[in-house]
């Protein structure tokens, strides 16, 4: 038996809180244990908190702290890890990442990384050079749907995706990070907030299209145009835009149109998500996914009936995605086995590079942005940089 790897984990949030729960089953199975938690702020390191959260968790000689360095770079053994998980807002990063890797610790990393480039690009380097392992939490390429789209599609000539959502602006609240206590939404809703969620672009169009990448490859241009909230119409910090529409061309040659709003007084949201290859389409009907395609003697003497040309797929049994993540990572680690990796850091930089071209393109009157351009270039250095006093 191999012996456990020892984790630390910055942020118990929603997310943070999630990949705990993941974490303490896996060192139930004698994969991991659980040496050190980070939150900044205390309330959220206590025990009957965390309870309520993460059954049958006891805090026992786990180290708890308020300072990600007592445990980056920790001196006393009892406190030192082996993996780091940051599950933090993207928009407050003060070098966790780049200091956990110089330290030799295998990094996990929430998305989306970061909400400025350079900053993500800096992280990248440092994961490289140190030689750790690294994940990103794009968890949805371990749903079974997923993977069972992405092995259908894998010699399939794909042409076009396509996603739609619609959801409320008074939606998905930050339940333990106190915005209102450091200079973020009075509401907390952090989704509506430009500053914290980047555009509702980049926190909710990050996971569709990280999973395009995951059936389709790389995304080398995007081009988008949103329709701007004016400030009449912002009301507790929730400027981001009404709609959204962002156009994606992959190396395959495919192209995926995101069609994306957050709307006041809405309270429902709707959902579409299709794949289409050149000789039939893919699309989610509830838990399922079904390929509509005709596979009798071409040209048919008739039009085929639906059921002729719907064909579910045949899905393996459901899976707990964010413990499924978690164990391929730390089983990477034990084995030295990155290849279990689905999402390294630098793979999940053109989903990040993509996301927040979207937003360039737009401040730029719709033109083109070409990723490769983006991240290096002179003339988008500006877009790479946090902005002053952020």
């Amino acid at each position: 038996m191999t012996t456990p790897i020892r984790v630390g984990l910055m942020g118990l949030g929603q997310r943070g809180l999630q990949h705990l729960k993941a974490v303490w089953q896996l060192q139930e199975q004698g994969l991991a244990e659980i040496v050190a938690l980070v939150d900044a702020f205390p309330e959220n390191l206590v025990e009957t908190k965390i309870q309520q959260y993460v059954p049958g968790f006891k805090a026992g000689q786990i180290f708890h702290t308020t300072n990600p360095l007592e445990v980056i770079e920790a001196k006393d053994k009892a406190h030192q890890v082996d993996a780091f998980y940051v599950n933090i807002p993207p928009n407050v990063h003060k070098g966790e990442v780049v200091r956990a890797a110089k330290a030799g610790l295998h990094l996990f990393v929430e998305k989306p990384m970061s909400l400025f480039l350079d900053e993500a690009l800096e992280m990248e380097a440092a994961i490289a050079a140190a030689g750790v392992l690294s994940t990103v939490g794009f968890q949805q390429r371990f749903d079974v749907r997923h993977e069972a789209m992405q092995q259908f599609l894998a010699d399939k000539q794909v042409v076009m995706a396509n996603y739609l959502l619609h959801a409320p602006i008074e939606s998905h609240w930050v339940k333990h990070t106190p915005t209102d206590r450091v200079g973020g939404p009075a509401n907390r809703v952090w989704t509506a907030n430009r500053a914290w969620s980047g555009t509702t672009l980049v926190e909710a169009g990050i996971p569709p299209l990280d999973l395009w990448r995951y059936w389709l490859g790389d995304v080398v241009w995007v081009q988008a145009t949103y329709i701007h909230r004016p400030p009449e119409e912002v009301f507790d910090g929730a400027d981001n835009p009404y709609a959204y529409s962002v156009n994606f061309g992959f190396a395959c040659g495919a192209v995926g149109s995101m069609i994306l709003s957050r709307l006041r007084r809405v309270y429902h949201t709707q959902y579409e998500h299709m794949v289409l290859w050149n000789e039939g389409y893919l699309r989610f009907e509830g838990v399922e996914v079904a390929a509509y395609y005709y596979d009798g003697p071409y040209p048919p003497p008739q039009p085929p009936a639906e059921a002729e040309v719907r064909h579910g797929l045949l899905l393996a049994p459901p899976k707990n995605t964010t413990l499924e993540i978690s164990r391929a990572f730390l089983e990477a680690i034990a084995n030295n086995s990155p290849d279990l990796v689905r999402s390294s850091f630098s793979d999940a930089m053109n989903s990040l590079a993509a996301v927040i071209g979207a937003n360039v393109s737009d401040e730029l009157g719709g033109v083109r942005v070409d990723l490769a351009d983006l991240l290096n270039a002179p003339n988008y250095a500006r877009f790479r940089q946090r902005p002053a006093g952020l």
